[in-house]
This record gives structure tokens, sequence and C-alpha cells, in this order.
């Protein structure tokens, strides 16, 4: 058998088929499933063999269809976390915001942006400025920022963070222009600060970027080197008086409540003694008009009783010895001892010592007590 004959297939050495070409297997599997997807039959002249595979073949269809479809809704499915939003496109266009959850949107047709709208970034921010009194001074703030509206976070500006930035720098040369280089170094940090976020917050709501600004922070400001020195010990200085005000706070708060506590004890002291007096009073009349009656039916009894009283009551606390002088005998009396030994309730009121401490409860107790009041004292029918 020659190399020329039509016998091709056959190995002229080993008597063996040689593999099929690969462009004709591709081209006969086209042809089959063209042949089932299009519901032609395998080319018998038969009529129900052509039913039937028509029949095959729209079912296979219709099945790879479903499943299709199937695969194109589910891939339609995505999930938004708590802390997201999702802004749906719609060949490109905005069309809604979506909040947390499930969602669906129809693929190829929508697309979705998801964004983390809780997160608070923050950025940093220097330059060196002119200050109101033309000199010039080194300031920086740290912006903290969220997206409020992610629609006009995405679409409204084509650089958000971009745009922030040109506004945080138009606020900050603002607020630092109109103030002077003492104010921003030491005491108004904190004033030009909230100046400057409120400028900041305005500018934005007229750029409509869609961010909310949640704090801005400023950073210590340096002056220039050649009067550094002189702004540290001014600050100092400043930090001192703070120092020393505060200890003065402190030492009012401590002393001035002990101080209106004793005032309103002495206060008080007073008016128990007012009433002390007062009841004292009022029981001596209430005794003299007990006594009353009974001077009134028998008056010089009643004087002689009274006047007996008196005498020993005042004699019971003097120290004057009485010796009655029709006796004969010669008595010693040693009144330096007598004297000494007196009791302190007992001794002569222009030898007593006065207190001090006139806000002490004891002492004034102690002087009421010693206050007696002598009733003076008439008998009948004597001068």
């Amino acid at each position: 058998m020659g190399w020329n004959e039509p016998d091709k297939e056959k190995d002229p050495w080993k008597g063996k088929n040689q593999p099929p070409d690969l462009d004709e297997a591709l081209k006969r599997f086209q042809e089959k499933l063209k042949k089932v997807l299009t519901g032609k039959g395998s080319g018998t002249d038969d009529p129900e063999q052509s039913d039937k595979g028509n029949s095959s073949g729209f079912f296979l269809s219709m099945l790879v269809f479903a499943v299709v479809a199937v695969l194109w809704a589910l891939s339609g499915i995505f999930i938004v976390d708590p802390a997201e939003q999702a802004a749906i496109l719609r060949f490109g266009k905005y069309v809604e915001t979506v909040g947390p959850g499930p969602h669906w949107i129809p693929r190829l047709i929508d697309s979705k942006v998801v964004v983390n709208v809780d997160r608070v970034s923050d950025y940093s921010y220097s330059a060196q400025m002119l200050t109101k009194d033309e000199n010039l001074v080194s300031v920086s703030l740290a912006v903290q920022y969220r997206i409020g509206d992610l629609s006009a976070y995405l679409f409204n500006v084509a650089d958000a963070e971009e745009s922030l930035q040109q506004a945080t720098s138009s606020a900050l040369r603002q607020v630092v222009g109109t103030t002077t280089l003492n104010e921003i170094i030491t005491e108004g940090r904190e004033a030009w600060g909230i100046n400057v976020q409120d400028s900041l917050v305005k500018i934005l709501e007229k750029y409509k970027t869609g961010i909310i600004i949640v704090n801005v922070s400023p950073q210590p400001a340096r002056a220039p080197e050649n009067v550094q020195d002189a702004f540290d010990d001014a600050i100092k200085a400043q930090e001192d008086e703070k120092r020393f005000k505060e200890q003065a706070f402190a030492y009012q708060a401590r002393v001035v409540p002990i101080a209106e506590g004793n005032a309103q004890r002495i206060i008080e002291e007073a008016q128990a003694y007012a009433q002390q007096v007062a009841l004292r009073a009022t029981g001596e009349v209430a005794e003299f008009l007990a006594l009353l009656p009974e001077y009134l039916l028998t008056p010089e009894v009643t004087s002689k009783r009274m006047y007996l009283d008196t005498m020993q009551q005042v004699l019971s606390k003097s120290s004057t010895i009485i010796v009655d002088g029709r006796a004969g005998n010669m008595l010693y009396l040693p009144l330096d001892k007598m004297m000494g030994s007196l009791p302190a309730t007992q001794a002569k009121p222009e030898e007593q010592t006065p207190a001090t401490d006139t806000g002490s409860t004891s002492d004034m107790d102690n002087r009421v007590s010693t206050r007696d009041v002598v009733r003076p004292t008439y008998r009948v029918g004597r001068n």
C-alpha cells in the first residue's frame, strides 16, 4: 500500500488508526450543540424520532435558560452592614441610597457602591500664616469627620477629601488672620479652634460635600524663633497665675464655711441666752405672783421669810466672817486659809477671771449661771 492511497487512517508501520483531528472534533461538537438548541432531529426520516428530538432539545434549552436566570438573580443579592450604606446606580446614574440589610439589584442593569458611613476619619493640616498683628506663626490642627450624605459625597464633588482640605485651609487662614499672635499661642487656642470648626462647617454646607465635621482639635502653635523664649516665659506666667487663683479658691472654700459655722453658732448661743433670761424672768414673775396672796394675808411673816431667804442666799456666797461681839471668848479665824478653801463658784465676782473665748458654749453657760438675780427685799415697818 502506497503513501498516496486514499486510506490514510492506518499506520503503515503498526497497522493502528491515527488520532482524529482536533479541529474536526470541535466542528462536530458545535454542530451537535446547534442541533440540540435549535430542536432539529438527528437527520432521520422517522417523524416520531424527530418529535422526540425536538422535545428533548426544547427541554434542555429551557433548563439551561432557567439555570442562567437563577444564577443571574442570585448574583444580584447583597447585604449591607449596620455601619454601611449603599448607593444604587442604574446604567451609571444614581437612583437611591439603601441602608443596612439584604437587598437585590438586577445585574448588568444596576450596580452598587457600598461605603462605611459611621467610620470617623481624620487628617492633619499645618501651615505658616500671618496673624492680625502681622506676625508669622506656624499653626496645625487635626480634623475628624465622617460621611453624612452618601450621594452628595460620591457625586456632588470630584474628590470630597480634597475639597475638605481646601475648605480647612480657607477657614484656618480666615480665623488666624483675625486673631493676634498672643491669643493663638496662649489663652485663645480653644477659642480659635471653635471658630475654625464653625467656619469649616459653613463652607462644607455651601459645597454640599456630604461630610460632617465631628471635631477640630487645634495643636499648639509656635511663635517665630527669635521670640520663642519670651513667649515660653509668658505661657509659664499665665500658668502660674491660674495655679495661684486655684489655690486661693481652695483656701476660700476651706475657710469661709468654718467662719460661717462659727457665726451661726454665736447667733444660736445668743438666742439661747436671751431665751434663758426671758424664761427666768417669767419664772420670777410667776413666783412673785404666787407669793402675792400670802403677802396680802400676812405681810409681816411673808416679808420676814423673804428677808431670811435672801440673806441666806447672799451670805452663802460671801467670804465675810461675822463674829458676835457679845460673846466673851476670843475666836481665832484663819481668814487666809478660809479664803483659799472656798470653791471657785463662791469667789467674789471681781476675783473671777473673764473668759477669753466668747464663742465657747461652756463659758456662756458659766456666765449665765453666775448672774443670779437678787430681788430687793422690803420689810414692813422699816425704813
